[in-house]
């Protein structure tokens, strides 16, 4: 830990970027509460029901670790140029999981601390050019290897609170909870029109301005009240606790998200 008490990058990475290296930090503390979360589980507690439909806690932990292999093959690509999609193909990918929930216990419990391993040393190893190389998720836009991190660090929290043996939001940082919100609202704005979905307009009680879809003073809008905490709880599909609607009236679940 640093003096102000944040997680600090490790000084082996080969970028000096200062916000690269926070970016890392952050993740960094992830993968920690991530690890602490399924510490807490017994290997029996494996086969326990996740917060995810149709998951078992067995398949939200083969979920992060070949995330980690997908996002590695995204950073190999960056590394080197040679086009390596993060995976096959979205079957491929759901098949694989399926295969990984299968695994025993204590071969999850390895591969979730190598797979972790690995992606974090293909991080170590990129240079500053490699990480504004363009590389492309399955089926979807470029992006720079820097989002690599961003879509780690969201993977290994939110999985934390899945796994449903005690994680939850409010241990996330207020820096996270922002970003969430943030990128949750950004991805409902992009698919609005394709989707339908309704201006919802989200209003924290404890920080900041509300933000919406759309216009926040559209006399349509779907104005859901809470805590950051709250607000992000139910954007992201995760519940309905301590959020209320400027009428009264019962909240819709969340539209998805990614």
């Amino acid at each position: 830990m640093g003096d102000n008490g944040m997680t600090m990058a490790r000084s082996d990475y080969l970028t000096h970027d200062p916000d690269i290296r926070a970016s890392l930090a952050l993740v960094s503390e992830g993968t920690a509460y991530f690890d602490r979360t399924l510490a807490q589980l017994p290997d029996a507690g494996l086969d326990g029901s996740s917060l995810l439909p149709g998951w078992t806690r067995r398949h939200v932990i083969a979920h992060v670790c070949f995330n980690a292999q997908g996002l590695l093959r995204l950073v190999d690509w960056a590394a080197t140029g040679v086009e390596t999609p993060m995976y096959a193909s979205t079957e491929e990918r759901d098949a694989e999981i399926e295969r990984g929930a299968q695994l025993s216990a204590s071969e999850l419990r390895a591969l979730v601390v190598r797979t972790s391993d690995e992606l974090d040393e293909g991080w170590r190893n990129l240079n500053d050019e490699g990480w504004h190389a363009h590389v492309r998720m399955t089926n979807g836009p470029e992006i720079p290897a820097t989002t690599t991190i961003w879509l780690r660090t969201r993977e290994v929290w939110l999985h934390a609170v899945d796994l449903n043996s005690g994680g939850t939001l409010d241990d996330f940082p207020p820096s996270l909870i922002d970003h969430l919100l943030s990128n949750v609202l950004s991805a409902w704005r992009g698919r609005r029109g394709d989707e339908n979905i309704p201006n919802f307009v989200l209003a924290p009680t404890d920080r900041g301005a509300p933000k919406g879809v759309g216009d926040i003073d559209d006399p349509d809008a779907i104005t859901v009240s809470g805590t950051a905490v709250d607000l992000t709880r139910w954007a992201t599909g995760r519940g309905f606790l301590g959020i209320t609607s400027a009428n009264g009236k019962p909240i819709p679940r969340a539209p998805r998200w990614i």
